[in-house]
């Protein structure tokens, strides 16, 4: 409970950006800390939209160094960007946490 309000209190993405990395050695552990992140935000929704189809959202993972979402179609699964989800309603503090991951992932 305590890193969502952690998370709350980010104001800008490059508080995002810090939350996300405090304590960090290297990219791996960088990442780890982003995938945990998003992880603590964006649980609480079960469907998404990728490519305007409504998808089962299964969690996160990392590719690379990336926060990818693991979506859920039929038998069908599959590793997206961020980039590419639509959430349903997201509040501003979300639409924060997503645009620094988005900043974040165009690193890679």
């Amino acid at each position: 409970m305590k890193l969502i309000s952690e998370m709350k209190r980010c104001r800008t993405v490059t508080a995002c950006h810090e939350c996300a990395t405090v304590d960090t050695y290297d990219e791996f552990e960088a990442a780890t800390g982003w995938l945990t992140c998003i992880e603590e935000m964006f649980n609480k929704f079960e469907r998404i939209k990728v490519l305007g189809r409504e998808v089962i959202l299964e969690g996160f993972d990392l590719k690379g160094f990336q926060v990818m979402a693991k979506c859920r179609n039929g038998c069908s699964l599959a590793f997206v960007s961020c980039e590419s989800i639509e959430f349903p309603k997201l509040s501003n503090n979300q639409k924060l946490w997503l645009d620094a991951l988005k900043d974040w992932n165009k690193n890679f």
